[in-house]
């Protein structure tokens, strides 16, 4: 009997899953010449908040819409006065994007340092016009604290912001709470693994202001991310992201697609005659959709119609369900009928304006006759007569024509002048 009980322990045991309690530190955690390749997806798996002692979590159904490489490098391989500004940092990964929309940036990197006690992220560093632009934190985020076992709490509070003159300003400020809050056996595509749970909770308040634009854009976000982590896995190897109603996913990988990171574009510059109606495209490529568009007109979605009454810049920023940030903007000019423009006709005076109909013109100069025409703000030529003025004036009755933006052009022998009126009846 006693042989029988033990016997059937035996094939209980190894018919049952071997499941053991993992610690994680700083040797799980990236190193140098690490280059880790994660598929990122915007569906959730489901059951993923599910937590507790010893769980099976099995997400081996994911697809991938996109993939990154993360890519981990020495801080001595970056920029000298990096360095500097990070001295206390051994890790640095590169960037891609800007923190500012619209401000070209190069050499971008984000600097970590992993310790005996924590795992944690020191800030960001770039290069604008040639000069070292740092966005340290005051207190480093921490990511993950040593030796990771369930029940483990941390927090942590950490702000930069960084100012270049006459371009951009960009800060931000960050709340973050830790629990692990389970361990159990992962299961996603790139394999079956032992794993630890973390629930870390982000409050984060990002402002951006652009000089050129005399525009600014806050954001307010409140992101909960579920991570898994395993032993010598580097990076998680699953990880969901929460921020709102808006749930996104990514975990360690095999490859399976080129990596794209997301770009914006609106197209070329352009120029439309005033008071014209156009409609701005915004094209997102790469990242991981559905993407977040904010025009600065603080608007949203991707087209924008406007009425063009001045030169104005119009800029968009594009978040990813990632979060990854791109940017683009477009100028739109004014075109002006031919003659018409400032720049090669002499400025009329029209009154009333805007005006029902009726308008009196005051020319600069006195001279003999002169021919007068009437444009729409398209251009297309509507009247032309010649006219004999009084006193260097002219008077012209637009009563008969709908509401909207005219051009008036007046030519005498030597000069040409030109004007805008405004017919509201």
């Amino acid at each position: 009997m006693k042989k029988l009980f033990t016997l059937v322990i035996s094939i209980v045991v190894m018919g049952s899953p071997l499941f053991s309690q993992i610690v994680i530190n700083t040797t799980d955690m990236p190193h140098v010449g690490d280059t880790l390749r994660e598929s990122q997806t915007n569906v959730a798996p489901a059951g993923y908040s599910k937590t507790g002692m010893d769980t099976i979590w099995n997400f081996s159904s994911l697809q991938a819409l996109s993939q990154r490489i993360d890519t981990f490098a020495s801080v001595a391989s970056t920029p000298w006065a990096y360095q500097l500004f990070f001295a206390g940092a051994n890790l640095a990964t590169p960037l891609t994007g800007s923190p500012i929309p619209g401000l070209p940036v190069t050499q971008g990197y984000t600097f970590f340092k992993n310790s005996s006690a924590s795992y944690s992220e020191m800030g960001s560093a770039y290069t604008v016009q040639n000069l070292p632009l740092p966005a340290k934190y005051d207190n480093p985020d921490i990511h993950y604290e040593f030796p990771m076992a369930p029940g483990n709490t941390w927090s942590s509070t950490a702000a930069f912001s960084i100012n270049v003159p006459n371009l951009a300003y960009f800060s931000t400020h960050r709340y973050r709470t830790n629990i692990v809050d389970g361990w159990g056996l992962l299961t996603t595509p790139y394999g079956t693994f032992q794993t630890l749970r973390v629930k870390s909770t982000l409050l984060e308040h990002d402002s951006v202001y652009i000089d050129s634009l005399s525009t600014g854009f806050p954001f307010n976000r409140n992101i909960i991310q579920y991570i898994w982590l395993g032993k010598g896995k580097s990076v998680p190897l699953l990880q969901v992201n929460e921020e709102g109603t808006l749930v996104t996913t990514s975990y360690r990988d095999f490859y399976r697609m080129s990596a794209k990171p997301l770009s914006a574009t609106l197209g070329h510059d352009t120029a439309v005659f005033m008071g014209s109606s156009i409609t701005l495209h915004a094209t997102v490529t790469g990242g991981t959709p559905p993407y977040q568009i904010l025009w600065n007109t603080l608007d949203t979605g991707k087209t924008l119609t406007v009425t063009v009454q001045a030169i104005k810049t119009y800029s968009i920023v594009v978040i990813d369900a990632l979060q990854n940030f791109a940017s683009a903007q477009v100028i739109v000019s004014i075109r002006y009928p031919p003659g018409i423009a400032g720049h090669e006709a002499i400025p009329l005076v029209c009154y009333p304006n805007p005006t029902p109909g009726p308008i009196r013109i005051t020319l600069p100069v006195k001279g003999a006759p002169v021919l007068m025409q009437v444009f729409t703000s398209r251009g297309a030529k509507i009247r032309e007569c010649h006219e004999n003025p009084q006193n260097s004036r002219l008077s012209e009755n637009l009563s008969d024509l709908p509401d909207g933006l005219y051009f008036i052009r007046v030519t005498d022998e030597n000069s040409v002048f030109s004007g805008k009126v405004q017919v509201i009846h």
